[in-house]
């Protein structure tokens, strides 16, 4: 089965509404093309909800007992893996909450266990939650006095970043301690202080703990998959955004999802967010709102980017490759001038970054005259860390070339997605001003 064809088995069985040529489709799957089907939700993290979609709106459908039981096996795993953190998040909470340290619980544990109702169909790799900056420090005390390690050796807030990482040694448990939603540096206006205000309470691992508003949460959702990661994580972020309008229904003003989204320059984001929802899954996102939040210089081959993008998930990367996005930034310059003045610009900014910078990675902290013994350390490590795929790629790794043609390809999306938004209020791809929705 050709990959175009599993990807669109995939959306059909991720519908809510099934459709009768889909149906038929089904039908028709031999042993191998149910292997392939099984290996890309696998991919997208999707395989638990497949099964549950399987065994409840397609349950007429002959399908093989040897499938069911692969996806049933993978359902069980999800559903063990997302007790396990559930039980660790709610030790957290709770002695958050016993510390009287306000937290929101964001994204995934949000989604599993309120929006998706299974904890099970919406595997987790780690906990995000919010805290005030004013309190990094106490809760990093909990963290420390739970046994959890931090990611950073030195951890101090700076432009570059908005969150810290601790984990618990040995067992692939990670909490990610926001403070914000997207660096200082990039242009989006985020609105936090009114991310508390309107925020909601609710139980998550059995703690009371404040969650975000769902007109929050769907922003959140629209920048995290487009502005933060270019849509790189597949769709599983899609149908995040697909469950999150089903959960809440006729609870979401769209009204201010069109305010905030404008306030925060983060239009493009959500215009293009949704539209792909939309499109691949059938989500519930007003034609009005759409009409009304259409950037001026949209263009449609930003669709067909991101659909790549989407689609291309897990392919990238199946032989071990990776490709650090400076490397294929210096690959994509099309003359060797251009190369060699941006890997040496980059490589010196690198190299010869701020004593601040160069702390979270090595034990001296940045006041100490012995952080600057480790920037040969850090020039090793740089090379380490890059030094194969700039070698792959002279080698003309057709893996590795085929990884910097596609984040070349990738790039004009990039650009407009991170540009100022250009939005005309009610603008749609033609410029003319039209009435904003209501």
């Amino acid at each position: 089965m050709d990959r175009f064809r599993t990807d669109e088995l995939l959306l059909y069985c991720l519908r809510v509404v099934p459709d009768e040529a889909g149906y038929g489709r089904l039908e028709t799957l031999s042993s191998s093309d149910w292997d392939v089907l099984i290996e890309d939700s696998g991919r997208y993290g999707l395989a638990p909800l497949l099964y549950h979609h399987l065994r409840t709106l397609h349950s007429d459908i002959p399908i093989p007992a040897n499938v069911m039981e692969r996806l049933r096996h993978i359902y069980l795993q999800s559903a063990g893996r997302g007790m396990h953190l559930y039980h660790e998040l709610g030790k957290v909470l709770r002695l958050l909450r016993h510390a009287n340290i306000p937290v929101i619980v964001l994204k995934g544990a949000h989604l599993a266990e309120l929006v998706y109702g299974n904890i099970a169909l919406r595997p987790m790799r780690d906990v995000d939650v919010l805290v005030h900056k004013d309190d990094l420090m106490r809760v990093e005390a909990v963290l420390l006095g739970m046994g959890y390690a931090p990611a950073e050796c030195h951890r101090q807030i700076a432009k570059d970043n908005f969150n810290f990482v601790y984990g618990l040694p040995n067992q692939e448990l990670f909490v990610e301690v926001h403070w914000n939603f997207m660096p200082s540096m990039y242009r989006f206006k985020i609105d936090i202080d009114g991310q508390w205000e309107r925020s909601k309470q609710a139980t998550i691992a059995g703690v009371e703990v404040s969650v975000l508003c769902p007109e929050d949460l769907l922003l959140y959702l629209c920048r995290h998959t487009s502005a933060w990661h270019l849509f790189e994580m597949g769709l599983k972020p899609l149908y995040d955004i697909f469950e999150t309008i089903r959960y809440y229904g006729k609870e979401i003003d769209w009204k201010q999802v069109q305010l905030r989204s404008e306030q925060w320059g983060e239009a493009k984001c959500v215009y293009l967010t949704f539209r792909l929802a939309r499109e691949l899954l059938g989500a519930s996102v007003p034609d009005d709102l759409m009409k009304a939040i259409t950037p001026s210089d949209f263009d449609e081959r930003f669709m067909v980017l991101a659909k790549e993008r989407i689609f291309a998930y897990g392919h990238w990367n199946s032989y071990g490759l990776s490709l650090s996005p400076t490397i294929a930034q210096l690959w994509g310059s099309k003359r060797l001038l251009n190369k060699g003045s941006l890997f040496l610009g980059r490589a010196l900014s690198r190299v010869f970054s701020s004593p601040e910078e160069v702390a979270r990675e090595y034990t001296a902290p940045s006041n100490s005259i012995r952080i600057y013994f480790y920037y040969p350390v850090r020039i090793k490590d740089l090379l380490l860390r890059h030094g194969r795929e700039v070698w792959q790629l002279l080698r003309r790794n057709e893996g590795m070339r085929r990884l910097a043609r596609q984040e070349e390809d990738v790039a004009p999306l990039r650009d407009w997605l991170m540009s100022p938004w250009g939005y005309t209020r009610g603008g749609g791809s033609d410029g003319k001003v039209r009435s904003t929705f209501v």
